[in-house]
């Protein structure tokens, strides 16, 4: 049983480590104005209150979302999507996607926007987005 336990430990401190370096490199990459992709749900008005998987492609001069299912294809970011808030996700949001990310709010003029993301990729996205107002 001590055996079992150590085992456990043991892996779930290397895995910690491989997120953490993986994080650790993606941050570099973006500091050397490399282009990055991180994992992302995307909230979109066309598809009322459907969390769509995907990944977010954040260049110098690219921001892209990426669908990782067929119900996600033919979505794209608005050309002029602009930042209007940072939260946690509701209980009742905690529900369908991971109750530690970051719930970016943004507009556009095909309505609101959301993307979640997890904290250590939250300020990339917040760098890429310009800021907007609440009701523009």
């Amino acid at each position: 049983m001590i055996g079992l336990v150590v085992v456990a430990c043991l892996a779930a401190g290397l895995t910690t480590w491989l997120f953490r370096r993986r994080a650790q490199r993606r941050a570099d990459k973006a500091d050397q104005g490399g282009a990055i992709t991180f994992t992302c749900l995307l909230r979109h008005p066309s598809r009322g209150d459907r969390w769509l998987r995907g990944r977010v492609l954040l260049g110098p001069s690219t921001l892209a979302w990426e669908p990782r299912t067929r119900s996600g294809a033919g979505i794209s970011l608005p050309a002029d999507l602009r930042r209007v808030g940072v939260r946690s996700p509701t209980a009742r949001e905690a529900i369908r996607i991971n109750g530690r990310s970051r719930i970016v709010e943004c507009v556009s003029p095909q309505g609101k926007v959301l993307l979640a993301v997890m904290p250590h990729d939250a300020d990339h996205l917040l760098g890429a987005l310009p800021p907007g107002r609440v009701g523009e």
